[in-house]
């Protein structure tokens, strides 16, 4: 139940707020903040405001309440950016009631500057934090409503006073002196509950998310481990036509020979567009993709199969039934704030940063960010890709020593090549890659255009399984 405009006139009549000077604002969620003041009188005190929930309220917050819920936000919104840049230092010259209403008017002066901070606890979109000039124009606002005209720049429009109280409202029964103190503990006790419950929704989604990723991601790379584990056929193939490659012809289309290892005949299929020894060459090439992309999917397998396990352990431990409530939200907490500063730092990095087995896959979605990878990120003897003949991102794979690339993770990174470029609507597209070292500017080119050399082709559809494992992990690494 929220406060009614009898009980909020209490709550202010018990609050030390005219002569207090406004020393910080805290902004703990989109919801709620602190406002840390200090009186002469009173000495230091916070006042809690939570607006627009189930617990909309405002009291003075105990000292427990404020190392509990004081914290930065992960990245500052704009009504607390405004707050510390405008209103903090300000001294509260009047604090009142707006005509019976769950309307709170606080007139602030900041050395000759005045402002009007508009506490409006009301339910559902009424609900509102607003910062006016002297006359009523609105600067900033915690929560845009144009709708109601309600955004800077615009006139606020007060409700009209009421010309009698409403006796349906009344205050609560007194459980405590202090009626600040009632309504903390209440509230407290009700908003920990329905907190606790949210985070354990938040951190069970998660959790569902991250190993529905890590399953995604092993179901491929055992599909892949299954396809290439026969690799050396390849090769004894090729050891076999090299052996007998005085029988060779240009263009044939199968050959038949003795097979050493069997002592039997084996029927061995050939490219007929393909001079006869060149056949040779493709089956060895053949076998060092195979055998690239079996050993990249056997350490993926070990490493995502330790991943699954660890993650397991990790959320059975965090959603112990066991643990108490309190301690259950402050690891909660740090788990989803953990989140989002990872999210944090991967945004100061141009574009994506796509993990394939072992390699490395760093997208470029536009010319600019295909310009700084280009300039920043690469070296010479990682790989580049691209949609022929079609506008579109960047894609480049980190080279690893002594590692051939697999069929595997070429595919990783032509799908992603096409799906941020104009072929996206087509389904498929005709792609080249090289290595860095044999790109080169154009000149006078539009930003992070590069005329590539010693190109190989693939063309590919998309698939739209692949597609779904590799931006899934990159939204949830």
């Amino acid at each position: 139940m929220s406060l009614n405009w009898r009980e909020i006139a209490l709550i202010l009549e018990e609050l030390p707020l005219v002569g207090s000077s406004l020393q910080q604002t805290v902004q703990h969620d989109f919801h709620s903040m602190s406002w840390n003041f200090y009186h002469p009188q009173a000495g230091r005190w916070t006042l809690y405001t939570e607006l627009g929930t189930p617990f909309s309220r405002l009291h003075l917050a105990s000292e427990a309440l404020s190392v509990v819920q004081q914290g930065k936000t992960a990245k500052l919104q704009r009504f607390i950016q405004f707050l510390r840049a405008n209103v903090e230092g300000s001294k509260v010259l009047e604090a009142s009631q707006i005509s019976h209403d769950r309307l709170v008017r606080l007139k602030l002066d900041n050395h000759g500057t005045t402002f009007y901070v508009y506490l409006r606890f009301y339910s559902g979109p009424g609900a509102n934090i607003i910062i006016t000039d002297e006359q009523n124009i609105i600067l900033e606002l915690l929560y845009r409503r144009p709708g109601r005209g309600e955004q800077s720049g615009l006139p606020l429009i007060l409700p009209q006073p009421k010309a009698e109280e409403d006796d349906r409202f009344v205050i609560r029964s007194r459980t405590d002196s202090s009626f600040n103190r009632q309504i903390e503990q209440e509230y407290g006790n009700q908003s920990n509950e329905l907190t606790f419950q949210e985070l354990q929704r938040k951190v069970e989604s998660k959790r569902d998310r991250e190993l529905k990723t890590l399953r995604t991601t092993l179901a491929s790379q055992t599909h892949t481990l299954k396809a290439t584990e026969g690799y050396e056929r390849y090769k004894l193939t090729a050891d076999l036509l090299s052996a007998y490659q005085h029988l060779l012809e240009d263009n044939q289309s199968s050959i038949v020979l003795e097979d050493w290892e069997s002592g039997s005949k084996r029927v061995i299929e050939l490219d007929p567009k393909l001079k006869g020894r060149e056949n040779i060459l493709l089956y060895y090439d053949k076998y060092q993709k195979a055998k690239g992309s079996y050993e990249n999917a056997l350490a993926e397998v070990e490493k995502v199969t330790a991943q699954l396990q660890a993650c397991e352990a990790h959320y059975n431990r965090l959603l112990d039934p066991l643990i108490d409530q309190q301690t259950a939200i402050r690891a909660m907490k740090r788990e989803l704030a953990g989140s989002s500063a990872k999210q944090q730092e991967k945004l100061q990095t141009p574009g994506l940063t796509i993990q394939s087995g072992q390699f490395t896959l760093l997208v470029g979605r536009n010319a600019k960010e295909n310009d700084e990878l280009l300039r920043r990120y690469v070296r010479g003897n990682d790989y580049w890709m691209h949609t022929r003949d079609v506008p579109g991102g960047y894609v480049f794979i980190k080279f690893i020593k002594n590692k051939t690339i697999p069929l595997d993770v070429l595919l990783d990174a032509a799908n992603l090549a096409i799906v941020f470029s104009k072929a996206k609507k087509e389904g498929k597209a005709d792609l080249y890659y090289t290595q860095v070292k044999h790109l080169r500017r154009a000149k006078g080119g539009k930003t992070g255009l590069v005329l590539p050399t010693q190109e190989k082709n693939l063309r590919v559809a998309l698939d739209e399984t692949r597609l779904a494992r590799l931006l899934l992990e990159d939204d949830n690494a």
